[in-house]
């Protein structure tokens, strides 16, 4: 088998190449081995060269897709960047704001431990991206996305808390008696005092003012009324639950204009001065309580009357 096939390859092949001229033919004669070491070189050459050029392809598309990963290593290294720029100026803001709030109450505030603003490393880390073209480490992105989101969330839970703290704040202010409920001259104040009608000394637990009778009364605090009607030596009162504790009272009333179980808001009109009950003329008795004890409504008054006789 191999002698055929040696025998085989070694015969030649005769190549007549004939001018179109009168020139003479040029014969050559070459062997079936010869021609087949030359296929085969040819195709390995062929191989080779798809191969080296298929690398080369590979080689600039992995450069190509390197330079975008890296400019995208870039973009996120800056924008982490600047969002902890974003989280120091939220954390100075809150900083600013309980303080303005007067929240210093250490259950009130939440110290955090976080740090605004690009960190050495992260600089670092940027300035090796730029230089040397290596990936961005995915340890140190975690650990900054890490504490990015735990900065983030710290800031959402105090910001919550300051909302929470307004919106009580908001409640208080609301409730609290803050306005005159009429206008008139302060007759007698809150404390003790010889009483007009028994001459004896007796605690005041509101203050008089006497105006004309009609004079308009206003609630000085939102609330809900609990009672509008008569109670012996009061008249016709009306009393205001405003909650956080606070409860004012409306006393010696000509007219009731609410009735129990109505809302109502600081300023509305509830009712007109009068000399109802135990009264020697047209006046107002107002008491403010809170926490179930009488205190001086002046404490929360503002210095002038709100609203004019009319």
């Amino acid at each position: 088998m191999r002698k055929r096939i040696r025998k085989w390859l070694g015969r030649r092949l005769t190549i007549l190449l004939i001018p179109h001229d009168k020139s003479r033919p040029i014969r050559t004669s070459l062997s079936l081995n010869f021609i087949y070491s030359v296929l085969i070189l040819w195709i390995f050459s062929l191989a080779c060269s798809v191969f080296i050029i298929s690398r080369e392809i590979n080689y600039w598309e992995t450069v190509r897709a390197n330079k975008v990963l890296r400019e995208k290593a870039e973009y996120f290294v800056k924008s982490l960047a600047e969002e902890r720029d974003l989280i120091c100026e939220l954390r100075e803001m809150d900083t600013q704001l309980r303080g303005l709030l007067h929240m210093n109450n250490p259950k009130d505030i939440i110290e955090l431990g976080g740090i605004g603003g690009p960190t050495i490393e992260d600089a670092r880390s940027l300035a090796l991206v730029l230089q040397s073209g290596n990936g961005l480490s995915k340890e140190l992105f975690q650990m900054n996305l890490n504490e990015l989101e735990r900065e983030t969330w710290e800031r959402k839970q105090s910001f919550h808390e300051i909302s929470d703290y307004l919106t009580y704040k908001r409640t208080l202010l609301l409730a609290t008696p803050s306005i005159w409920p009429t206008f008139g001259r302060v007759s007698s104040g809150y404390g003790w005092r010889i009483h007009p009608l028994t001459t004896r000394r007796h605690f005041h637990y509101g203050i008089d003012i006497a105006n004309l009778k009609g004079t308009p009364v206003r609630a000085t605090a939102d609330g809900r009324v609990v009672l509008a009607g008569w109670q012996g030596t009061y008249g016709r009162i009306v009393i205001i639950d405003h909650g956080h504790g606070f409860s004012t009272r409306y006393a010696h009333n000509s007219t009731i204009l609410v009735k129990p179980r109505e809302k109502v808001k600081r300023g509305q009109m509830i009712a007109l001065m009068g000399s109802t009950g135990r009264s020697t003329g047209p006046h107002l008795l107002y008491e403010v309580w809170y926490q179930g004890k009488p205190v001086n409504p002046l404490l929360y008054v503002k210095s002038k009357p709100l609203f004019a006789n009319r």
